[in-house]
């Protein structure tokens, strides 16, 4: 080993172990929080009402977080006990100090007092805008105001917030929509949802097909004059995969009768029932690690219909494998283009594959070229599917994958799913830390 090799070595065995000692391995999960949180209340000592508990908070965290890192060393389970309790009460004074803050923020509003807002929405502070009524509240009166002063904080919040609608419609929760008449039959075949009739001299027969390699769910809204109806289906249903069936049988009432339709659907059953046993590979290469930059509930932009998703970091052209096998129903990947704008969302590359339990697992910002498989190729468990990249609606390199189905909304939802480690089995991805494909 040479010696520029070799010091570089040490300095990142010395930059490890500095950021591994940082916070408390003891109740981490718990604990790291509130120390991160004790750091940042800092902006807001300068706040005379609320100052003397920021005090009494940053002083106990400090004295609990040399406790904590006691405790680490410790076997004595009466310490690990009393350690807890008193992270619990921690937890307890931070909830009220954020209480306080909302308190604040909502006077700011009503006062009309910009000033104080903008001070109290200026930095990032876990929670700080947690509740919902809350964050719509202080992002419309700040959109109202913007103009005098900006809030990183708030534009960075409202700039993660587009980006989860906007990828979620993108790849997953698109509906599609369609109509036709007996003025004007606006159906045809190149569409993957369609409707056609066949008419008799006293009634006229509708029928739906789906020409995807997946099911999908329908909902149809009818309007009639002098129209007799017998449906064959509820307005709210399913067509299974490649398959045509015929939704109701309409009778002339009268020389001028006339019937529309207009139909909506989306990819999935309402109906499937996940396997929740099942235990999902992690998507890329045996024995390679990645962190997860983002895991369930992430604060950035796993929400609403992304909340089970997981964030892989992971530099452009690693290979992606499935993480459960199944058909490959949908792919994309003739795009390069990037940026953390809404306009580049239907630029972003993807795999989705259909599972055998009526789910679909959905692995995105794939790179240009970069998808292996086709449309209707079945694939197994560790298949490998294509390239991660970082093309579409994103702010750097990762590969987002989710599962999800579809619900009575026509909507679709993403599910709570475990994934099978190195290091066991996986059923709360943390952020930041990383995992090894088995």
């Amino acid at each position: 080993m040479s010696h520029s090799i070799r010091t570089l070595f040490v300095f990142l065995l010395l930059l490890t172990s500095l950021y591994a000692g940082e916070y408390p391995k003891t109740f981490a999960s718990l604990g790291t929080p509130l120390y991160k949180a004790s750091s940042q209340l800092s902006h807001f000592s300068n706040m005379p009402l609320i100052q003397k508990e920021i005090v009494s908070f940053q002083r106990k965290s400090k004295a609990l977080k040399e406790q904590g890192f006691s405790v680490d060393k410790s076997e004595i389970k009466v310490e690990k006990l009393a350690y807890l309790k008193a992270l619990r009460e921690l937890q307890k004074e931070y909830d009220y100090l954020i209480y306080l803050l909302h308190r604040e923020i909502i006077k700011a509003i009503e006062d009309d007092d910009y000033e104080d807002f903008i001070k109290l929405t200026s930095y990032n502070l876990e929670t700080l805008l947690g509740p919902n009524s809350l964050r719509e509240r202080a992002i419309r009166y700040y959109k109202q105001h913007k103009d005098k002063k900006k809030s990183k904080f708030l534009e960075h919040f409202i700039q993660e917030k587009e980006l989860l609608n906007a990828t979620s419609q993108e790849f997953f929760n698109q509906t599609k929509s369609s109509r036709f008449s007996s003025q004007k039959e606006s159906y045809s075949t190149y569409k993957d949802v369609y409707a056609t009739t066949k008419k008799y001299k006293k009634y006229v027969d509708i029928f739906f097909t789906n020409t995807n390699f997946y099911d999908v769910t329908i909902k149809v809204k009818s309007q009639y004059k002098n129209i007799q109806e017998s449906r064959y289906k509820d307005s709210l249903f399913v067509i299974k995969a490649k398959s045509k069936m015929r939704y109701a049988r309409l009778y002339y009432r009268a020389a001028n009768a006339r019937y529309s339709f207009q139909y909506n659907w989306i990819i999935g059953s309402k109906d499937v029932r996940p396997d929740k046993k099942y235990l999902y590979r992690l998507p890329f290469r045996v024995g390679e690690s990645h962190m997860v930059s983002q895991g369930f509930h992430g604060k950035s932009t796993h929400k609403e219909h992304s909340e089970y998703a997981v964030d892989f970091k992971m530099d452009i052209g690693t290979k992606i494998y499935a993480a459960r096998g199944g058909i490959v129903v949908k792919t994309k990947d003739d795009s390069n283009k990037k940026g953390f704008s809404k306009a580049f969302a239907k630029y972003g590359n993807y795999v989705i594959v259909l599972h055998d339990d009526g789910t679909f697992g959905t692995y995105y910002h794939l790179k240009k070229g970069g998808v292996l498989v086709s449309v209707g190729e079945r694939v197994d468990r560790g298949s490998a599917l294509g390239y991660s990249g970082n093309t579409g609606y994103t702010n750097g390199p990762h590969l987002h994958f989710a599962v999800f189905k579809a619900v009575r909304t026509l909507k679709t939802e993403s599910l709570p799913i475990k994934f099978i480690s190195a290091q066991g089995v996986v059923d709360k991805p943390i952020t930041g830390k990383y995992y090894k494909a088995k």
